[in-house]
């Protein structure tokens, strides 16, 4: 059985905590655990959180780290994934989304268990307007630089740890040395997808996700003009060769 780390940084989300919380905690798939990270909340996401802990039968298997500052997602994914143990296939969910079934962790280990995948992308649903989004992964995806195509490898993300840690560090900083504040997935991801390239990345078209797009605070809505200029630095870095095998 395929070991996971769920990581979840959290900010300001309590309105949908529980649900997020709910939706890991009830999962049929118990070889997992889970580092919330309240980053600083200043509403009741900390209260929220205890409260709906009292349902899980193992609360060894729940981290629960509240930051004394704002870090943003991109540091906190940093930090749990270098602390969490070695083999385990890390699972990135956003504090104000949710897991879309009880049977995700039982997929995500068919997977892979099935297959020789590194990284996965799957397919989530809007709550707003019930679209569903999957990876596009064209013909003619693999050919050169794939910084150039349009952006569709989102969540559920998924990935073994070994991958996430050969990562140059300094590729996941902006100019002022410090971690992007935003768009985070495409810092993480561009890298992860290219040095598996297509003989371990596996897209899957299940909904595994849930995306909640009514959180005022979301990065889309508050912060478009600086996810954008990010999105752009991260696009014209250097893109990373495959690797050969995971160290």
């Amino acid at each position: 059985m395929q070991h996971f780390t769920i990581v979840i940084p959290a900010y300001n989300v309590e309105q949908w905590a529980k649900r997020n919380i709910m939706s890991v905690i009830t999962q049929e798939y118990e070889n997992f655990e889970v580092v919330y990270v309240n980053d600083c909340s200043t509403d009741k996401t900390g209260d929220v959180v205890s409260e709906t802990l009292a349902h899980f039968d193992n609360p060894e298997n729940f981290t629960y780290i509240e930051n004394l500052e704002n870090r943003k997602a991109l540091r906190n994914i940093y930090d749990a994934v270098s602390r969490s143990k070695d083999n385990t296939v890390i699972v990135t969910l956003d504090g104000d989304d949710w897991l879309a079934s009880s049977h995700v962790l039982s997929l995500l280990n068919d997977v892979y268990n099935s297959s020789d995948a590194w990284i996965t992308a799957g397919s989530y649903i809007d709550n707003s307007n019930g679209m569903v989004s999957s990876p596009n992964i064209h013909n003619g995806f693999w050919d050169g630089n794939i910084r150039r195509h349009v952006w569709t490898i989102s969540h559920l993300r998924t990935f073994r740890k070994e991958l996430f840690m050969n990562i140059d560090k300094n590729d996941m900083l902006d100019h002022d040395d410090n971690f992007y504040k935003f768009t985070f997935d495409q810092a993480m991801m561009f890298p992860m997808v290219e040095m598996s390239g297509s003989e371990h990345f596996y897209p899957i078209n299940d909904v595994l996700y849930v995306y909640n797009r009514n959180n005022p605070l979301s990065v889309d809505r508050v912060h478009r003009a600086e996810q954008l200029r990010i999105e752009r630095d991260i696009r014209n870095r250097e893109p990373y060769k495959n690797l050969s095998s995971l160290v």
